[in-house]
Order: structure tokens, then sequence, then C-alpha cells
């Protein structure tokens, strides 16, 4: 998806999956094997924090320059048991999330995050240690997820660009919290949460308002800027009216897909956003259409393709290279769990969070219903990635995905795929003969994992008994894999955006377009191929359409 819809690096080869394969039935409650999730509205009161501190102890000269020029400031209309609702209401609005407040900028800011959505919230005012907060978020409720909350310090004044944006960088981590709403027992009460990975406790009050059951319609989103364009629609930036949330909402014209034979693909992607619920792979919130369009509203992730931080930095550290392919590792195989293979992993099709966590996306080209050791013989992917099998013919399956791993991790250790070749059909043979040839940039336990992924028999490939081999190899031995799913690892990196909803990363080609949802002329399509759309629309409590 990369936010581009179809504009890659290498153009994607076709699928042919027949459509019969992937038409949806309506399954009983009894075979969804997902809990009952709760819709509607999560309220999130961030009230205020006491007992922070830096790791080390040791504070950045700009923090300490403010310390001392500018003493702490908390008027006393704004101490926690005099805040009222409406001041909390007032400092949730949307004005906050685009236009960051700088008077506090050396206390500690926290971010939120529900569901891949995430809120930088900035201090009113306070101390080091105590900082105030009053802010309180609307989170729309599609899957049972937990609430993470972040703590940093950053290590400079924010720049103000041309454009009033603040440029907070890589700041310091000072700890976290998460926990899972128990909607059965939620008070009005507000509660003291213990900070993880650092000191201190913060002060949150949860309140949660179920689903009305209306359904959403494109006047339910505010557009607010073009992210995306491709043959079959676009992408825009959109802020939910009634919670104030900032999305993705990906716009798709029935009749192209119906004309490019593409009504499988779609379904997938539909499908598998739908039934994912894993912190690495981007999360669909809603869909629904109308007569011309489909519309999938998806978690927007604004820190760049993996494949642009590829591209300026030219290779990756191992550290970074580790830490990237684990969360992607478990991505895939939280996919694999639902009998999905991706088959078009590259860094195009990864993106990075606001604090630094990959977020795959772009689920056009996977296979649904691949239980165990069931093969596909569908020729498609992207040519640097393709598994030998692929190319042979003769059928693969989820390990494919493997491959495709080892070329990333690869292509981000030394720069470029392993078997890369301008002349496609000379990269063909490559990756069918060629020998793998490491660099001296990559280490041993590099090498060994790489061989193992990169084994051209798919039977003896690493990870053909499932994710867990791959997980045990040495290379992943600096691994939690534990606090690594519940995103208790501090990431490597931390793009450098103003905040959770900032657009800097996105090519000024699409974000300079008027955002508009077009109007679609003379494409009457007919009672049966609109049938084939039924069930389409989702939003988290109705059960997923589901492949045959």
């Amino acid at each position: 998806m990369s936010w581009r819809l179809g504009k890659k690096k290498t153009a994607n080869l076709g699928a042919g999956d027949d459509v019969a394969s992937i038409r949806s039935l309506t399954p009983t409650p009894g075979d969804d094997p997902r809990p009952t999730v709760r819709t509607g509205i999560l309220s999130i009161r961030v009230i205020n924090a006491e007992g922070l501190q830096v790791p080390g102890g040791s504070l950045p000269a700009a923090v300490q320059n403010a310390l001392a020029s500018r003493p702490a400031q908390v008027a006393a209309s704004m101490s926690p048991s005099s805040v009222t609702q409406d001041r909390l209401a007032a400092a949730g609005r949307s004005k906050r999330d685009s236009v960051q407040r700088t008077q506090c900028w050396w206390l500690p800011y926290l971010v939120m995050e529900f569901e891949v959505n995430q809120i930088l919230i900035t201090p009113l005012g306070g101390e080091l240690d105590k900082p105030l907060y009053m802010y309180q978020a609307h989170f729309d409720v599609s899957r049972n997820s937990e609430i993470s909350i972040s703590a940093y310090l950053r290590k400079e004044e924010p720049k103000r660009g041309s454009d009033g944006t603040e440029d907070v960088g890589n700041d310091i981590f000072i700890g976290g919290i998460n926990f899972n709403p128990d909607f059965d027992n939620l008070s009005s009460q507000d509660q003291w949460y213990d900070l993880q990975g650092g000191s201190g406790r913060i002060l949150i009050g949860v309140v949660f308002q179920p689903s009305s059951g209306n359904t959403l319609t494109i006047d339910d989103f505010e557009l607010i800027t073009v992210i995306g364009k491709g043959s079959f629609g676009k992408v825009m930036q959109v802020r939910k009216r009634d919670t104030q949330r900032i999305y993705a909402l990906k716009t798709i014209r029935k009749a192209h897909i119906v004309n490019r034979n593409e009504i499988t693909h779609t379904l997938a992607e539909r499908f598998v956003l739908a039934r994912v619920n894993n912190p690495f792979i981007v999360p669909l919130k809603f869909s629904f259409q109308s007569e011309q369009k489909l519309y999938l509203v998806l978690a927007f992730v604004n820190g760049g393709e993996l494949f642009h931080h590829l591209q300026r930095e030219h290779r990756f550290d191992e550290e970074r290279s580790r830490f990237y392919s684990a969360e992607l590792l478990l991505a895939l195989e939280h996919l694999h769990e639902l009998d999905v293979v991706y088959r078009d992993l590259k860094p195009e099709n990864i993106l990075l969070d606001y604090t630094g966590h990959i977020a795959l996306c772009d689920f056009g080209l996977c296979k649904l219903n691949m239980k165990g050791d069931d093969t596909t013989n569908t020729f498609c992917g992207t040519p640097e990635y393709l598994a030998p099998e692929i190319l042979t013919g003769s059928g693969y399956n989820r390990t494919i995905d493997w491959w495709t791993l080892g070329v990333l991790l690869y292509e981000m250790l030394s720069g470029l795929p392993p078997f890369y070749d301008e002349v496609t059909d000379k990269m063909y043979e490559k990756i069918l003969r060629n020998p793998l040839v490491f660099g001296e940039e990559i280490g041993p336990e590099a090498r060994s994992i790489l061989t193992g992924l990169l084994t051209r028999d798919p039977t003896q490939r690493l990870g053909v008994t499932g994710a867990d081999a791959i997980k045990r190899h040495p290379f992943f031995a600096k691994i939690d894999w534990m606090r690594l799913l519940a995103k208790k690892i501090q990431p490597p990196f931390k793009p450098s955006v103003s905040s959770p909803v900032d657009v800097s990363n996105f090519d000024t080609v699409f974000t300079t377009e008027q955002p508009l949802d077009s109007v679609v002329e003379g494409s009457q399509l007919s009672r049966t191929v609109q049938e084939q759309f039924s069930g389409f629309s989702w939003d988290g409590s109705n059960i997923p359409i589901s492949p045959k």
C-alpha cells in the first residue's frame, strides 16, 4: 500500500487467483475464532503524572537551561482537582493535534496509542517530575486492544518550521504503561498506573460508550490531505468528525477493479485487515461503500516508508536491521496463524510509526486459506523478492514469506537485495543459481540466518517448521519476544515528524492536491456485480467476510 496505491520501486507482478476462492459467506458466530468485540468510543483522560525520572539522572543541557530560566508554570486554577470536564474536552480538541503547545517543551510529553492510532500529549505545566497534562482523547474501538502510553523528554527545544510544525526528533524514553480496558468494570474514578521501564506513575480515567450501530458514510469524515494516489483511487488523511481521530481513508472505484479483474485482491485485503490484530500490522478501523466506491479506513501511520529511510541511509546497522526484521517476523507469524500468506514483503510495504515501530501494509497480493502445507502456483510478487519456487512454477506455501524476510534483511544490511540485477531475466537467473555472497558489513550470525532463510529448497528453509525456529536462531538471541510483542522495546530510530498527524513524510505531489471525494459518473454497475461486494462494510462488530 505505502499510501501510494501501486507506485512502487518495482511494479508488482499480477496474481491470478480465482474470484470464487474469496467470495464471501456469512459464517455463524461459532465459526469465528475471535473473541466478542466491544465497538464504540473509548474516552481516555490523562490528568497528571508524578515521580517521573530521566534515566541516568542526567538532563540534556537545553532542558537544564530551560528549567533554570523558566520555573514551573502551573496556575492555581489548573490543579488536577479543579479541572472541569469542559477543560479536558477543550484540551483534547483537534487544534492540539495539529499545532502542539511549546511553552513547556522541557517537561516530559506523552505518546498515547490505541489500535495503532497515536496522539502526542504535551504538558500544560507542572514540574519535571510532576507534569500536568489535562488531556482527553476519544478513540474508535473496533478490536479488543490495549492502551499504550509512553513518556519522553525532548533533548532540545522544538524548532518551528515554515509550516508551523515542531520537530521533536529523537528524544529520551523515560517509561511507559500498557493496559487493556475492562469494558465490563469501567468506573468513573481516575486511577494511577505505574510506569514500566522507568519511575513514576500517571493518573488516567477511562470511559466507554457503546456503538450506536449507524452505518458510516463519507460525510462522517473531514477530508484533510491527499497522501497517495493510484489507478484505482486515492488515499487521504481524514478526521472522523465525532471522535476527532485522524485516519488514512483509502477510496477505491468499483468500476476500475471490476474492469481489471481485481475484485479478488480487494476482498482479500479487506478480509485480512479486518481479521488481523497485531501491533506491527496497519489495522482496518472501518470499511463502507457507496454505489460507485469502496472505502477502507485505516490507522494513519506517518513515519515514512522503510524504503524511504533505507534509500536515504543506504543501509542500516545490525541492531536496527534485527529490530525491524524481528517485528516483521511477529507480523508474518500472526498472518500465518490466520492461514494467510503475505507474498509481497518489501521496504515499500513497511511503514514506520511516530515512535519508530514498523507497520506492515498492502495486503492486495496475500493468499487466503493456506493451511499447513497447502500450496498454490500463482505467479505474483515483486521481482527482486521472488522465491525460487515461484520462478520454477513448482508450487509454494507459506515458506515463501521466510525467503522474502531473508531478502529484506539482506537488503537492510547491505543496501541491495542479494540477487539484484537491472535486467529482470538475469535477476531471475541469479535467484535460481547464483551463490549467496556476503560483504564485510554482514556479521557471522547474520550470515547464518540469511543462509537459512535464503535456502532455495523450501523443505530445508529456516522456518519450514514455523516461526519459532527463526526466533531461536542466535541472530535473535538478544530479542525478548514477549516484550517486543507488547511494544516495550524502544525502537533504535525515531522518525523526525512533528506529531502523529504530521504529513511531512508524504510526497508533496499528493499533499498539495485538494482533498475531494470525486464524483464518479457513467459507471453504473449491475446488481450481480454489486452483490460481489456484499458484506464489505465493517465496523468491528460484524463478522468479517470469509472465503470459502
